[in-house]
């Protein structure tokens, strides 16, 4: 009896994890922040080549600083792999990361970094 009152009070059954999303993005915002790491390091080359006129050149550099901060937070030696994992959204299983963080730790930096890279880009 004490079972059925669990479910019945929360809503839920037994021993089904809890839902929660710390960082709750619609999901073209997500796709927009994809696209914009996957075009980070064409925009590197072009910053560098710097042959763009001047208002491009500007923005090209202010897309690429708002994802390099917010970056910053994630250790050095990772964020190039966040970079690529986040620009081909990429999982855990399928990341170079998995070798050094956990599922847990993993999926939390990504979240974050995906939450700042929106809010530095001003999409949220």
């Amino acid at each position: 009896m004490g079972e059925i009152m669990g479910y019945l009070a929360s809503g839920r059954p037994r021993g089904r994890p809890k839902q929660f999303n710390r960082y709750e993005l619609p999901h073209g915002v997500v796709k927009i922040v994809s696209a914009q790491c996957a075009d980070f390091s064409r925009r590197e080359k072009a910053i560098r080549e710097g042959s763009l006129p001047d208002e491009i050149l500007a923005a090209y550099i202010q897309v690429n600083d708002a994802i390099s901060k917010a970056l910053s937070d994630i250790e050095e030696i990772c964020r190039e792999g966040f970079l690529q994992d986040i620009a081909e959204n990429r999982g855990y299983e399928k990341s170079n990361l998995g070798m050094i963080f956990s599922s847990r730790a993993y999926y939390n930096r990504k979240r974050k970094a995906i939450y700042e890279i929106a809010k530095r880009l001003k999409l949220i």
